[in-house]
């Protein structure tokens, strides 16, 4: 069977917006990284106390997102466009590795000499606060992913403020 020469040149056209399309559909990809995600929790307010939630932050091209995980704090999420943020503050708090219940609970099971070295080891929390003229949230980092996070801020021209403890 032969086609006509229309029929080859229709036919011929049809390939190549086809070729062309699939290019453009593999190269975009490519171009834009998915936007990238982590595990935080954001602390909301429920009636007069604070209250930290597990959520997800994701950065896109300009803004980022925090959503809380539990529907009853969706309406708690934040978006934060990169050029709108005053101030964005990155700060620890140290924690004794066992409480005071831990501790008794601790000692009893092993023996207290076994737990006394717990009692000394401390336990940093990150936290992250970002603030703009009209919104602000207040982030707590996870222990692994807190360096990526600051780094994704500042990757994306957002000046993140170091806060150390006084006097050390």
């Amino acid at each position: 069977m032969s086609q006509s020469p229309c029929a080859r040149a229709l036919t011929r056209r049809v390939l190549s917006m086809l070729t062309i399309i699939s290019m453009l559909v593999v190269s975009t990809s490519f171009a834009f990284p998915p936007a990238a995600t982590y595990d935080v929790e954001l602390v909301v307010a429920e009636g007069k106390k604070s209250v930290e939630t597990d959520a997800d932050i994701t950065f896109n091209e300009a803004s980022f997102t925090v959503v809380p995980d539990k529907a009853g704090f969706k309406s708690s999420a934040k978006e934060f466009k990169y050029t709108d943020i005053k101030n964005a503050d990155h700060s620890y708090s140290k924690k004794p590795m066992l409480s005071g219940g831990g501790a008794v609970a601790t000692a009893l099971l092993v023996g207290f000499i076994f737990a006394i070295p717990f009692l000394f080891i401390k336990k940093k929390k990150h936290w992250m606060t970002v603030r703009t003229e009209n919104d602000y949230a207040v982030i707590k980092l996870g222990d692994k992913n807190y360096r990526q996070i600051v780094s994704e801020m500042e990757t994306h021209g957002v000046k993140v403020a170091d806060l150390k403890e006084e006097g050390k």
